[in-house]
C-alpha cells in the first residue's frame, strides 16, 4: 500500500489517509476491513463486493487499483475499485492513463464507491483530492445508482479538472442503457400478478402454465451442484447462436466468455440463481441471475435460448417463474437490469436511473501514470508490428521520459 495523500497540503482532514492497493496480497488482505464497510453501506451491493470483484482482479494483474480512504483509527471509510486503461491520443501523440470503474473487469451491474454513510462527504472529498495528484487524463464512471456521490466526488477533483453526466444509448439510440427496470416484490407474487401485471399478462402466463407447465410438456428446473457448470455452458451456446449474426462470432464469443466468468464466479460465491426451462432433454432456454442477500435483490443477467425453438411463451414462463421465486424467498426487489426494453415492462417495473460520469483533465500536466508502464510498452510493441514508425518515436520518447523520471524521483 502507498500513502498518497498530505493532509495539510490538500486540505484533507487530518484524521484521514487515503491508500492504494495493486496487487492480489494486499487485496486479500483487505477483504475483512472490504466487508465490514459493505455491511455498513445500504448503497453497495454485491457488484462492489471483495468477492464479486476479486477473481477478475486476480485475472487481470497490471490493469486495476483498489483506493481506500481510512480514518485516524486506520478504519476503511470509503473505497474506490478502479480499472487502468491505456489510450493513445493521436492529437497530443502520447500514450494517456485512463480510470474506469474497477466493476468494469467483472461485469458489475452497480459500480462507484463503497463508503461509510457517516464520513461519505470527507471520504469522498479525501479520495477526490487524492487522485487528483496522480497523472491521468481522464476518469469515466458507469452505472453509479446514487449521482450524489458522484457528484461529491467529481467536484472535489478540483479546478484542473471538467466533468459531465453522460447519456448511454445502445441499439441504435433505441434503448436508454441507463435505465434499469426493477419489479418491486414485498408485496408477493400473487398480489404483484393482480396489480402491477396487465389483465393480458396474467392471462398470458396462466394459461401457458397450465398448458405447457402442468401439462408436463416442459418443465423448469434449477441448476445447482454438478450441473452448474454444463447448464452455464448449454446457456452460452445458445446466446452466441443467437447474436453472431448482429455481433459477429468472435465478438458474440468474447461476451459470452465474459458472462461465463460472471456466473461462474456467482456459483462460486453461492451467489447464482439459473433457471432452465426443458422440453424432454433439450434446454429451451435459461436465465442468469446474480442474487444480492445483503441488499435483498435479484439481478437478470443473461438469457440463452434455443435459437431452433419457435415458441413464444420461453421468456415469459422463464421470467415469471424467476420472479415468483424471488419473491417467495422474501427478496424486495427483480431487477431486470440495464435498458428499458419493451419486453421488460411486462411484469410492472419501476423506473431506476443510473448515471454515466466522465471526467477529463486540463491542461498539459503529465498523464501517463507509471503504473501503464507495462501496456504502454505491450501497445508499442503493436505499433511496431503496423509499421507506425512515428508512434514509435514518440512513443517512446515519453517512456523513457517516464523512466527518466523515476530515476530522479525513486523506482515506481
Amino acid at each position: 500500500m502507498n500513502d498518497l495523500a498530505d493532509p495539510q497540503r490538500y486540505n484533507i482532514p487530518s484524521a484521514l489517509g487515503v491508500e492504494t492497493v495493486a496487487d492480489m496480497r494486499g487485496l486479500r488482505a483487505l477483504k475483512a476491513d472490504w466487508d465490514r464497510l459493505l455491511a455498513r453501506d445500504p448503497e453497495a451491493g454485491v457488484f462492489l463486493s471483495h468477492a464479486w470483484l476479486a477473481p477478475s482482479f486476480e485475472a487481470n494483474p497490471d490493469r486495476w487499483r483498489v483506493f481506500v480512504v481510512r480514518d485516524g483509527g486506520g478504519r476503511a471509510i470509503c473505497i474506490f475499485p478502479t480499472k487502468n486503461r491505456v489510450h493513445w491520443s493521436t492529437t497530443r501523440k502520447q500514450f494517456q492513463t485512463e480510470l474506469e470503474e474497477g466493476g468494469r473487469l467483472a461485469w458489475g451491474e452497480y459500480n462507484g464507491f463503497i463508503c461509510d454513510p457517516e464520513w461519505e462527504g470527507e471520504a469522498l472529498g479525501a479520495l477526490a483530492r487524492a487522485l487528483a495528484r496522480l497523472p491521468w487524463k481522464a476518469l469515466s464512471l458507469r452505472y453509479e445508482p446514487t449521482e450524489r456521490r458522484a457528484k461529491i466526488f467529481a467536484e472535489a477533483l478540483g479546478p484542473a479538472f471538467t466533468y459531465q453526466f453522460r447519456d448511454y444509448r445502445i441499439n441504435k439510440g433505441t434503448v436508454d442503457n441507463l435505465l434499469s427496470l426493477q419489479v418491486p416484490l414485498a408485496s408477493g407474487f400473487e398480489t404483484l400478478m393482480t396489480e402491477r401485471l396487465s389483465a393480458n399478462t396474467r392471462q398470458k402466463i396462466r394459461r401457458h402454465r397450465r398448458k405447457l407447465i402442468e401439462s408436463g410438456t416442459y418443465r423448469i428446473t434449477t441448476s445447482d451442484g454438478g450441473d452448474i457448470e454444463n447448464d452455464i455452458a448449454r446457456l452460452l451456446r445458445n446466446w452466441v447462436a443467437k447474436w453472431s449474426e448482429t455481433k459477429g462470432r468472435d465478438k458474440a464469443l468474447r461476451i459470452a466468455e465474459r458472462y461465463g466468468r460472471a456466473l461462474l464466479t456467482a456459483g462460486a460465491m453461492d451467489r447464482l440463481y439459473l433457471p432452465v426451462l426443458w422440453q424432454d432433454d433439450r434446454m429451451l432456454g435459461a436465465l442468469g441471475h446474480i442474487v444480492d442477500t445483503g441488499r435483498g435483490s435479484v439481478h437478470f443477467l443473461v438469457a440463452g435460448r434455443d435459437p431452433n425453438a419457435t415458441d413464444p411463451a420461453i421468456g415469459l414462463l422463464l421470467h415469471a417463474h424467476a420472479i415468483e421465486w424471488a419473491a417467495g424467498a422474501g427478496f424486495k426487489t427483480y431487477d431486470f437490469g440495464h435498458g428499458d426494453e419493451a419486453y421488460k415492462t411486462s411484469f410492472g417495473p419501476e423506473y431506476v436511473r443510473t448515471h454515466y460520469l466522465e471526467v477529463r483533465r486540463t491542461g498539459s500536466a503529465e498523464v501517463l501514470d507509471p503504473v501503464s508502464l507495462k501496456p504502454a510498452l505491450r501497445r508499442l510493441g503493436q505499433f511496431v508490428r503496423a509499421k507506425q514508425t512515428d508512434r514509435v518515436l514518440e512513443g517512446a520518447a515519453q517512456l523513457a521520459a517516464l523512466i527518466d523520471d523515476a530515476d530522479r524521483t525513486g523506482p515506481f
